[in-house]
């Protein structure tokens, strides 16, 4: 097929359920005295804003019917987008059908990841929702890309009128551009359905689903994403790497624009990843203010505080050494005092769910600082689900989750904690989720002390918290201590013991559980099986 570069505009097929940008465009349309057919509620919508708008049913000579959902599936619709205009034969048979051409289509697709978003959503609403004239259209119009323009995305339509307004008509590049976003736009739309209505069924499936594919795990993954952006390189300068938002996750740390600084790299999103993994396992069932700081994917610093002040310098005071380069993430909008505070220490990335102007002033003066905005960082939830890839495929898994109930635990040695022990490994227990295991922490007053983890024996781990701690004058007499799985031996936990920790958070379901249960009882400690490990590879 010839590619024709730049294609006039003089029919064009107009049918959205966001309606956003919808009169501007139509009237748009209008002074370029181009035909536009449509139906139902946006040639309602097109008339009201004072448009000329044709009726499908009469362009069609055949009538909706079957309560709407057969409308556009007609030859004159299809024969207009699909047909080749440099083949003879298909200009020959549009003919002899009185099929004329249409150049132009604008679809966007009926809500159904809106309605697929809430869980009480009934059988027949998701059903009703599934667009089926819509993705047809589309995907017509996008497979004769060389000869029709077909966008889906409001955002777009300003760039559909310069090119009208400057070219008289839409340019190959262009329409190859938005034909690729169909395609991906559909994919990303079946893939939202297959998968809300697996989980539907395996909801109503009750006590007989499968664990797997009520977690979201189903039997087919599907999963589309836009690229937002080229990146200068992967985790190495020889790597190439880019961003890509996927739909169905609250938080969106990927499709985040700097306010400020230097552009993105790979290894700022993953630590700042890892920055917000943090903060969450900080925060959850715990509102009040905190802050993470993370190195190389790993937290070195963090605290809570009666602000985000008091919160930045438990945080800093953690390992100030290590914060050098790091990535940070708060709980709560960042104020002129917090910015004024982290002036003097080199940082690559702040996630926050806002900056007061006393705040961005104040970090204006740092130009390669990348200040990265989430509004609904405090508030939504972490991903439901957590992606690696492997030679070949990928590796999915639930994400996890920081254990909020220590409390709950069983206390297994003579001693339990005190209120001021528990406290401590609450939260000493928390963090030992954004670390690599094997993961020792080591938490009093609030703040990380020091962690060890990334380590092949977890009595090394617990060597280097202990280390980390004594190198930044931290007096860990008193601290509680947190391991991400069962202590194998009685020798790391005693690293600790000699130390001065007096309460241990760990998992338990050690062979030796006793052994080292006896050697927390002869040290006088506390321990506490929380029965929940959290490794982190």
């Amino acid at each position: 097929m010839t590619a024709i570069d730049v294609v006039p505009v003089r029919r064009a097929l107009v049918s959205v359920s966001d309606k956003t940008g919808l009169a501007e465009l139509g009237r748009a349309l209008a002074a370029s005295e181009v035909e536009v057919l449509s139906t139902g509620g946006t040639a309602k919508a097109l008339r009201e804003a004072g448009c000329t708008v044709r009726e499908v049913a009469d362009f069609t000579g055949f009538p909706e019917m079957l309560d709407g959902r057969v409308k556009t599936l007609h030859p004159k619709i299809h024969g207009g987008l699909l047909g080749r205009r440099d083949d003879p034969k298909h200009l020959a048979q549009m003919e002899a059908h009185g099929i004329v051409p249409i150049d132009l289509v604008v679809v966007n697709l009926y809500p159904f990841e809106k309605i697929a978003g809430q869980a009480d959503a009934h059988w027949d609403e998701l059903i009703e929702n599934i667009d089926i004239g819509g993705p047809s259209m589309l995907r017509s119009a996008a497979k004769n890309h060389d000869a029709v323009a077909v966008v889906c995305d409001p955002a777009d339509y300003s760039e559909l009128l310069a090119a009208l307004d400057v070219a008289g008509g839409t340019t190959l590049a262009e329409r190859r551009k938005w034909a690729l976003k169909v395609f991906a736009r559909t994919a990303a739309y079946d893939g939202a359905i297959a998968a809300r209505l697996a989980l539907k069924v395996e909801q109503e499936a009750g006590a007989d689903a499968e664990p797997c594919v009520k977690a979201g795990l189903g039997p087919v993954l599907s999963l589309v994403g836009s690229r937002t952006s080229s990146l200068r390189y992967g985790e190495n300068p020889h790597q190439l790497a880019a961003v890509y938002t996927t739909p169905g996750d609250a938080l969106d740390l990927a499709g985040a624009t700097p306010l400020q600084g230097k552009e993105l790299s790979y290894n700022n999103l993953l630590d700042a990843d890892a920055a917000v993994f943090a903060l969450k396992c900080l925060t959850e069932g715990n509102k009040g203010p905190a802050a993470a700081i993370i190195k190389h994917n790993t937290p070195c610093g963090a605290a809570r505080g009666v602000d985000l002040l008091s919160a930045w310098k438990g945080a800093l005071a953690g390992d100030p050494v290590s914060a050098f380069g790091g990535i940070v993430a708060f709980s709560h909008e960042v104020d002129g005092a917090t910015a004024a505070a982290m002036a003097e220490v080199f940082l690559e990335v702040i996630v926050a769910p806002a900056f007061s102007a006393d705040a961005r002033a104040a970090f204006a003066k740092k130009s390669a600082l990348r200040l990265l905005e989430v509004e609904n960082l405090a508030t939504a939830p972490l991903p439901r689900l957590a992606f690696r890839s492997v030679a070949g495929g990928l590796l999915v898994q639930e994400h996890d989750r920081p254990t909020l109930d220590v409390r709950g635990g069983r206390v297994v040695t003579k001693r339990g904690p005190t209120d001021a022990e528990w406290e401590s490994l609450d939260l000493a227990f928390r963090l030992c989720a954004p670390v690599k295991s094997n993961a020792i922490t080591l938490v009093k007053d609030g703040m990380l002390l020091a962690a060890g983890g990334g380590q092949t024996s977890r009595v090394d781990s617990a060597k280097i918290a202990v280390a980390k701690a004594a190198e930044h004058k931290h007096d860990v007499r008193g601290a509680a201590l947190g391991s991400d799985a069962f202590f194998p031996f009685a020798d790391g936990l005693q690293v600790g013991i000699d130390a001065g920790v007096t309460a241990v958070a760990q998992p338990g379901g050690s062979k030796r559980d006793e052994e080292v249960i006896a050697a927390a009882d002869q040290a006088g400690i506390a321990m506490v099986f929380t029965g929940r490990r959290h490794f982190r590879h």
